[in-house]
């Protein structure tokens, strides 16, 4: 099983003549797209009591996943995020005054029913504020105490923290207590400076974690605990909206990793499901927003050639 833990919040894409709204929020694409390819996942998120979060809740009960736990905080609004597109590259603006998706209760984790051996992955965007911050040890000390593994994917963003200094410091810590990592190549590049990767892992210190790095049209790579580092190109395609391409590559990575862990050690077995990671991370990119963008996983291996 996963658990997926975080913001859920919604994507508002604005013109000049029109406003779409779309669920979002990575941790909730994460589960919803694990949920699609037929995966046992669980969701955790807070939203405000308002109409795009009773929107959310509406939407996140559809998912039909193995458990659903939606705070709805009375005196809070649902996290917003304006996105705007540029030749498919997107850009974010969250509206979080007082915003619901890192309003998160440690005692609702007991509802998870989390077991040794499950992924708990938990989302970024909790940690640029204390009480979010807060939660993330609680919650990772709670998993860890039932033997479950920790995923954590970076999304960084340091225009929601106090100073990109703060930001940087914060998710090296998160990084840290994690067992299994995604991240981008952008995103480790702010991090470390150094040119190659291998030294950049080095440098963060994370040569025992499982790490993924996704490197958007030259695909990604993949360090696994013995150290090992497997690359895998991808079909070039042209991008209408990149929103949640990440999110859909590792998503599929989770999915696998449910199924069997060991596999993280079969150079054969990870390059197999690297190109498969790819391969839905760029399918996603076909459609606008980042719910319902991934393909069934038979769509997937007639889009491979399988």
């Amino acid at each position: 099983m996963v658990h997926v833990i975080g913001e859920i919040l919604v994507d508002i894409f604005k013109s000049e003549s029109s406003e779409e709204v779309f669920p979002g929020g990575a941790p909730f694409n994460v589960a919803s797209n694990i949920k699609h390819f037929g995966g046992d996942v669980s969701f955790y998120g807070a939203v405000g009591k308002d109409e795009y979060g009773k929107f959310l809740s509406k939407f996140a009960r559809s998912r039909k996943f193995n458990n659903l736990l939606i705070k709805k905080c009375n005196t809070r609004y649902t996290t917003q995020a304006i996105v705007s597109l540029n030749n498919g590259e997107r850009s974010f603006k969250f509206v979080r005054e007082n915003g619901a998706d890192y309003a998160l209760s440690i005692k609702n984790l007991e509802k998870l029913d989390i077991k040794e051996n499950d992924i708990v992955h938990i989302g970024s965007l909790m940690l640029s504020f204390p009480r979010g911050r807060k939660f993330f040890t609680k919650a990772v000390e709670f998993a860890k105490s039932k033997g479950a593994l920790i995923s954590f994917d970076v999304n960084y963003r340091d225009d929601i923290f106090i100073s990109a200094l703060s930001a940087k410091n914060i998710c090296k810590k998160a990084m840290k207590v994690a067992d299994i990592i995604k991240i981008s190549d952008e995103e480790l590049n702010i991090l470390d400076k150094a040119k190659k990767i291998e030294t950049q892992i080095k440098n963060l210190g994370l040569e025992n974690k499982i790490v993924f790095i996704s490197k958007g049209k030259d695909g990604s790579t993949m360090k696994n605990s013995k150290n090992q580092f497997i690359s895998v190109c991808t079909k070039p395609i042209k991008p209408v909206d990149t929103t949640g391409a990440g999110d859909a590559f590792y998503s599929y990575i989770l999915y696998e990793l449910d199924k069997d862990i060991s596999k993280i050690n079969n150079i054969e077995l990870v390059m197999k499901m690297l190109q498969k990671a790819n391969a839905v991370g760029a399918i996603a990119t076909q459609k606008k927003g980042a719910i319902n963008v991934v393909p069934s996983i038979e769509e997937l291996d007639k889009y491979l050639g399988d």
